[in-house]
């Protein structure tokens, strides 16, 4: 086997020649991987962002929608209660509890969850990760809310005993229970308004199929107190003001609705 022994250099012209080639060569390389390197890392951060958007509008966003739309039915419900805990008949008092039953719903956020434990969060930049974050930070309090909405609502029904006339505490304990659940059916709705309002600017809003057969449902259920929100109205607990006074109840504008 014939072996060609390398050719010596002639000069220092073809020495930087052949430098540069290589030089040229490996940068070439290293801009290439890099190249390839930052489009991967880009579709990871869409990938993420999507999973994001189906967490929040298809998932959290249709639960958000449906407390919204059905915040003045349990408002309605548990101010009869609240407000005839004295005065109403036992056995009404009875069907009154028994059909008080608010959704409990788990409230996630693992998407989010996978975006700050790595660090596709770099990938996306600063002001888009606190618009994310943004919508994500409202999940918590829902979650912890809900919970606590349930428990009440527990031990709502078993504040009176199944059969015969309540005592005067226990009255008085029914009483105190529905102006905590109506407490956390305010805070639920509110919520909700601003989660439904934080998530629209980053395109995971509630498809509106969904939302037609949301209000469909929720309207043979709970009859005419289901009101369809309007998304693009800025939410209460956005406005400055809600900085500067606490939790009152206002009334139903509608004829006939309860304060």
């Amino acid at each position: 086997m014939e072996i060609h022994k390398p050719k010596p250099w002639h000069g220092w012209r073809e020495f930087l020649k052949e430098y540069l080639i290589i030089v040229v060569g490996v940068l070439t390389a290293l801009a290439s991987e890099q190249l390839v390197e930052r489009i991967h890392r880009s579709e990871e951060a869409r990938v993420a962002e999507r999973a994001m958007r189906l967490e929040l509008g298809q998932d959290d966003g249709q639960q958000a929608f449906g407390r919204v739309v059905l915040a003045h039915c349990f408002d309605n419900r548990i101010a009869q209660i609240h407000d005839g805990a004295f005065a109403a008949p036992a056995d009404q008092l009875r069907k009154w509890v028994a059909a008080y039953v608010p959704p409990y719903r788990s409230w996630d956020n693992e998407a989010w969850k996978a975006i700050v434990s790595s660090d596709i969060g770099n990938i996306m930049g600063a002001e888009r990760l606190v618009d994310w974050s943004a919508a994500y930070r409202i999940v918590p309090g829902l979650n912890e809310t809900n919970a606590r909405e349930s428990e009440l609502a527990a031990q709502l029904r078993d504040a009176l005993p199944p059969s015969g006339e309540p005592s005067a505490a226990r009255r008085q304990d029914l009483r105190r229970l529905a102006g905590l659940l109506r407490l956390a059916n305010d805070r639920m709705s509110r919520g909700s308004e601003l989660f439904l309002a934080r998530i629209r600017p980053l395109d995971a809003t509630v498809p509106v199929a969904s939302q037609q057969t949301l209000l469909s449902r929720a309207r043979a259920l709970y009859g005419d107190c289901v009101v369809a929100p309007d998304l693009r109205t800025p939410p209460a607990a956005g406005d400055p003001s809600a900085n500067l006074r606490g939790f009152v109840h206002q009334p139903d504008p509608r004829p006939g609705a309860r304060r």
